[in-house]
């Protein structure tokens, strides 16, 4: 049987077809092929932590399988792709202690600010309140952020002033006597404060007005000088005895203008003057004269429009019992006025056992 020329055109057409027909079907084939064993281009964001990945996995499980992250119950991811690039971002649960008014809480966050976060607990500060952070400030875990509240406040009241007391010597009234002049009055003083409170605790106060409402009265009192002395009797006069010197332990003769004591020390002298003489005594202090010398036995005090300061002097008592022997006018007092002089000992019983007596002081040269 003869083909006719039509029938041949038509097998090779239709042979033409089925060759088509397998090179589009090799080629999907490889295309599959390329498709299920690409890999895949994964950026993975942990926080600060960032790592690219590549994986034949679409699963996002996997993928943080294969990179070794791993997420807790809490934890979650959310999933973009982008220009043939998927990307994982990771979401740690956040533990944040929020401190309000005192009251603490913890809640747990993705991350946000510290606004949102105090929006979402439905807080709100007030004018004046003080947050412990700025409030664009991202959340991190352990995050701690307070709220204080703040309150200010106006008060009045008033506060007593005591009156202070000014003491003078009077050296006409005995020791420890005391008259009050004028009597003391404590002042008041009104003040208006502002008060600044946190989470109601005053934390601070501003005077901002004070008024004087009561004027204080400084109370003046006069008082006996403070020395230890007592009265005795005048005594006769002994001045040209021989006598022992209770003070410097030697025995003295005066004759003609000279003092010469048993030790052989000689003194010449100018003048004679018959004077009183009190006792004074520092006791355990340290004690300095008008001169600016340390006061001691030996160093006497003295009025000194009558005896100059620095005058050398032999002083013996007119009842024979003390020579207090050779001293310099160092020293004053209020109560030392005219010819008078104020002798030291070095306690006050020496001082009680002097007492007051008349005695003769020889001005030396």
């Amino acid at each position: 049987m003869r083909r006719t020329e039509k029938q041949t055109t038509t097998r090779k057409r239709l042979s033409h077809r089925l060759i088509a027909i397998a090179i589009m079907a090799a080629i999907i084939v490889v295309l599959l092929a390329q498709t299920v064993f690409a890999q895949n281009s994964y950026l993975i964001t942990d926080g600060d932590y960032v790592t690219v990945h590549k994986s034949f996995s679409t699963d996002p499980d996997v993928v943080l399988d294969e990179v070794g992250i791993e997420l807790s119950e809490e934890d979650t991811y959310t999933t973009t792709y982008k220009n043939g690039v998927s990307r994982i971002d990771i979401q740690r649960m956040q533990m944040v202690t929020v401190i309000n008014a005192g009251e603490q809480s913890v809640i747990g966050t993705y991350g946000e600010t510290a606004r949102t976060l105090l929006d979402k607990m439905g807080i709100v500060p007030g004018t004046g309140d003080i947050l412990s952070c700025e409030e664009d400030t991202p959340t991190y875990d352990g995050m701690v952020i307070e709220l204080k509240h703040k309150e200010i406040k106006q008060t009045e009241y008033d506060k007593a002033v005591p009156f202070e007391t000014k003491y003078y010597e009077d050296p006409e009234l005995a020791p420890g006597e005391e008259i009050t002049l004028i009597e003391g009055v404590d002042g008041v003083v009104h003040y208006t404060a502002q008060l600044v409170f946190e989470n109601g605790v005053q934390v601070s106060e501003e005077i901002i007005d004070e008024e004087t409402t009561t004027k204080m009265v400084t109370r003046l009192v006069v008082r006996g000088p403070a020395r230890e002395i007592a009265d005795q009797p005048d005594e006769p006069d002994h001045r040209n005895a021989t006598i022992e010197d209770p003070i410097n332990n030697e025995e003295h003769a005066i004759s003609g203008g000279t003092i010469t004591t048993v030790s052989g020390t000689s003194y010449n002298y100018t003048d004679v003057l018959t004077v009183t003489c009190t006792a004074y005594s520092c006791g355990d202090r340290v004690g300095q004269t008008a001169t600016g010398t340390v006061a001691r036995v030996g160093a006497v005090a003295v009025d000194p429009s009558y005896i100059p300061l620095g005058t050398k002097m032999y002083i013996v008592s007119n009842d024979g019992q003390y020579i207090y022997g050779y001293c310099t006018a160092e020293d004053t007092g209020g109560s030392i006025k005219g010819y008078k002089i104020d002798l030291y000992f070095d306690t006050f019983d020496e001082c009680w056992e002097f007492g007051v007596r008349t005695c003769t002081v020889y001005v030396l040269s």
